[in-house]
């Protein structure tokens, strides 16, 4: 209602075309390997250090990819809306080029995903740069800018859990495997750890300290040839947008890393959580550059989805991947497809199973790490599917929906946007066990490419899927077993034949699922992308052995 009464046009969104979103993936990857090649050399020289491509990589990579894939989209929305050959004129803030520098890659990932201050400051960026084209006028901050940074856990829990792993990391070897933010079940993890003869970290709860940059050690630049005015604004932008913690942090970092008291000669090094948001993780790993690195899969549009940026980031710097069931032509060699890693079980239940569960999704309002999915205001489209699958169901069947809301909500009151279409629904935040509401159901409805249909496919919990096959691509390796869903009517690509099969099955959903040909498909598409293996702690301590 406040965007109502303005009257504004909203360009179309640039990545609408996918033919262009799939050229620029690749163009900005080549783009990220010039750079990250040249400031490795670069921080090299600022630390006085000598560390290989590839500890820069592992620890710097993941900041600089998702810096440069959020920049470019902003940049190409100014650019759409200049070509719109409109009398442009903007209000821009005047603020500290150090206002916006993150502390580190999670504190960055926040501001990019979802800070209107940080995504502000950027558009305003690229606007200064055309001010031949945008009328400016400059407002003076008033303190309309200002930095949310969120405050250290202190809790007991997290104080007993320090207390705890300071005595693990006295007791196992310093030749012991470093195990963190495995994925695995609870009893799982456990196991893996006592099969290797050392005690279990489980997670890293240990936090950095806050480093405020500091204008005297971001005077330099970066020595690289550019070929369009995007690239020279990236490389200018690079020495005051790079986190602090990977410049003025730098040592206190390496020092606190020290202080873990980590193996000193890991026999290897296993993580699936750990390698993108925690730094003293990545610093670690990157400095025990012989030590073999293990990542697990942690998502379930890996090996599935057309692009996956963070995949293709955790197969250039591991030594293994455990995969849960896929594999790669080109990285054979490096990946285990041993199954799924969280395995989970339904607990027995006495309730009857009479509901029809959604699970839906929500993304960022901006743009962050490009992946084959809906993405910024094409979140809107896929909201809009979702209204019209549950206006086609059956009332007999809408009355025993529960839609399980995504818990993160990005800005775009969800929960608001769902009770004016369908007010009388039942609603679940998306806070509650998910294992609760599996008990109940009858029918599971999957309405995005990730994790949730594997583990009830898993689960053998009766499963239909549905999502824009234009936003949610899917590689050629894995087309052949969605053409057999779809045989099946598993899944669908409209809203309107997922509603109209769920209505013709409601009664008899169990026979549905239950029948040869839908079984046989289930089988054959858990063996290629979703395996369930009972072993799992067992099969993995061989491979970090």
């Amino acid at each position: 209602n406040l965007w109502e009464n303005l009257d504004s046009e909203v360009l179309d969104y640039h990545w609408d075309n996918r033919n262009k979103f799939e050229k620029d993936y690749h163009y900005l990857n080549t783009f990220y390997e010039k750079i990250l090649k040249n400031i490795s050399i670069k921080m090299n020289s600022l630390h006085q250090v000598n560390l290989s491509n590839r500890y820069w990589r592992i620890l710097l990579g993941p900041w600089l990819a998702l810096f440069i894939q959020s920049v470019f989209d902003r940049w190409e929305m100014i650019r759409l809306a200049i070509n719109s050959n409109e009398k442009l004129q903007s209000n821009i803030i005047s603020e500290s080029e150090l206002l916006w520098t993150s502390y580190d890659y999670s504190d960055f990932k926040k501001l990019a995903m979802e800070s209107d201050g940080w995504n502000n400051f950027i558009y305003s960026k690229i606007i200064e740069l055309h001010h031949e084209k945008i009328y400016i006028n400059k407002i003076d901050s008033n303190n309309l800018s200002s930095r949310i940074i969120n405050s250290n856990n202190k809790s007991l829990k997290i104080f007993f859990f320090k207390l705890y792993q300071s005595i693990v990391n006295l007791i196992n070897s310093n030749k012991s495997s470093l195990i963190i933010s495995s994925y695995l079940n609870l009893i799982d993890d456990i196991s893996l750890s006592f099969r290797l003869f050392q005690l279990p970290l489980f997670i890293n709860v240990q936090t950095t300290k806050q480093h405020s940059p500091n204008r005297d050690q971001r005077g330099w630049e970066l020595d690289l040839e550019t070929s369009s005015s995007f690239e020279k604004f990236i490389i200018k932008l690079i020495p005051n947008q790079i986190p602090s913690i990977y410049l003025e942090g730098y040592n206190y970092l390496n020092k606190k890393v020290k202080k873990l008291n980590w193996p000193k000669s890991p026999r290897s090094i296993f993580t699936s959580n750990s390698i993108h948001e925690d730094d003293m993780f990545k610093h670690y790993a990157g400095i025990n550059d012989n030590v073999p690195l293990v990542i697990g899969q942690h998502g379930g549009n890996y090996g599935i989805s057309k692009l996956v940026h963070r995949e293709d980031h955790e197969l250039s710097i591991c030594d293994k991947y455990i995969s849960w069931g896929w594999t790669d032509s080109s990285f054979k060699s490096k990946i285990y497809p041993l199954g799924q890693l969280n395995s989970r079980s339904i607990k027995k239940s006495n309730s009857k199973k009479t509901k029809l569960l959604i699970v839906t999704c929500v993304v960022p309002r901006y743009s962050y790490l490009m992946n084959s999915i809906s993405i910024s205001s094409q979140w809107l489209s896929y909201f809009k599917n979702q209204i019209e699958f549950v206006k086609k169901l059956d009332e007999s069947i809408s009355n025993k929906t529960t839609v399980r809301l995504y818990r993160q909500d990005y800005g775009w009151g969800q929960e608001a946007m769902w009770r004016e279409e369908l007010p009388t629904l039942n609603y679940d935040r998306g806070f509650s066990n998910i294992e609760t509401l599996h008990n109940e159901t009858k029918l599971y409805v999957a309405t995005y490419n990730s994790t949730t249909y594997l583990e009830t496919f898993r689960l053998n919990i009766p499963t239909v899927m549905f999502w824009d096959t234009n936003h949610w691509e899917n590689r050629d390796t894995v087309k052949p077993l969605f053409e057999e869903l779809k045989r099946v009517k598993i899944f669908h690509d409209s809203p309107e034949s997922a509603s109209k099969h769920i209505n013709e099955i409601w009664d008899d959903v169990e026979g549905w699922w239950a029948s040869s040909e839908v079984t046989e498909v289930i089988n054959k598409f858990n063996e290629s992308v979703n395996r369930n293996n009972k072993n799992i702690s067992s099969d993995l301590s061989k491979i970090l052995k």
